[in-house]
């Protein structure tokens, strides 16, 4: 899969991303959204250092993607606990295979 360019700005600043594997799409959603937060920040604590902002709103997307880490984390945990719920059960109903058949 061959790459593109994407050319995008965030925070009044262009940026031309390679994008290598990824669509151009996501790319660019990534992009306004990275933008948003800055500007999200931008407006709470009226900074104007750019640098500043930058990290901090590095900083708030950092810690989005580890509480959504740690959800996904815990709701594959809850599916292995199921698949081990389904093993154990149909580990008994195949044990009990020959149970209350009756010869006719």
């Amino acid at each position: 899969m061959g790459s593109e360019v994407v050319r995008v700005t965030i925070f009044g600043t262009d940026f031309n991303l390679r994008c290598d594997g990824a669509d151009a799409e996501t790319t660019r959603l990534v992009a306004t959204y990275v933008n948003s937060k800055i500007a999200e920040l931008q407006e709470l604590t009226a900074s104007r250092d750019d640098m500043k902002l930058a990290v901090l709103s590095a900083l708030n997307i950092a810690g989005e993607l580890f509480e959504t880490k740690a959800k996904y984390e815990a709701e594959v945990e809850k599916v292995r606990e199921y698949e081990e719920k389904v093993k154990a059960i149909t580990g008994k109903i195949d044990g009990a295979g020959g149970v209350g058949k009756t010869v006719g």
